[in-house]
């Protein structure tokens, strides 16, 4: 099923037994009391959540994680992480410009912005987490234009254009960007 946060709900009554750590709300949604891993059994019927240990939480070197840029200096992008391997995560992560790109880098603002939503790998295991996006794999797969704050569309020529405003701006692209003009 997934990670999960207290209150969140992960089933409804009609589909599972409550059972450690999770409890039935008002509505009959069945809602995790505690930070963990939601377990179902589907031969019993029965719903779970086991804690997870501050260990279980650490992102670990090597890791692909998606965030958001929030903010940008002259060397360095602040990241917060949202999800790591594909599960939730709350992290600060650090895109410094020596990790953005295999050649050389004037300025950081030409690969990350501001609202950008970035795959990263993970360069330690402890956080404040380093990051790089010098893989094909990795670097933006979601931008907002600079001008008007639509989306950006990856163009055949590399750069990003903006269907609004008609803006192209540059940003270090991951291979599997969201939204590509055909």
């Amino acid at each position: 099923m997934g990670f999960v946060v207290p209150g969140e709900p992960v089933a409804v009554e009609e589909e599972a037994i409550p059972a450690t750590g999770v409890y039935v709300d008002g509505t009959g949604y069945l809602r995790s009391m505690v930070i963990g891993l939601a377990v179902f059994d589907k031969y019993k019927k029965i719903l779970q959540v086991k804690t997870v240990t501050r260990k279980d939480l650490t992102i670990k070197q090597g890791s692909l994680v998606e965030g958001l840029v929030q903010s940008v200096s002259e060397d360095v992008a602040l990241i917060r992480i949202y999800a790591a391997e594909n599960t939730r995560s709350n992290a600060i992560g650090l895109l410094h410009i020596s990790q953005v790109s295999n050649e050389y880098v004037v300025d950081i603002y030409d690969y990350v912005k501001p609202s950008d939503i970035v795959k990263a790998k993970v360069l330690n295991s402890t956080p404040p987490y380093l990051l790089s996006i010098r893989e094909p794999v990795t670097g933006i797969i979601l931008a907002y234009c600079s001008n008007c704050g639509q989306v950006l569309y990856l163009h055949t020529s590399g750069s990003l254009v903006c269907k609004n405003c008609g803006k192209q701006e540059k940003r270090k692209t991951a291979a599997e960007y969201l939204y590509v003009l055909r």
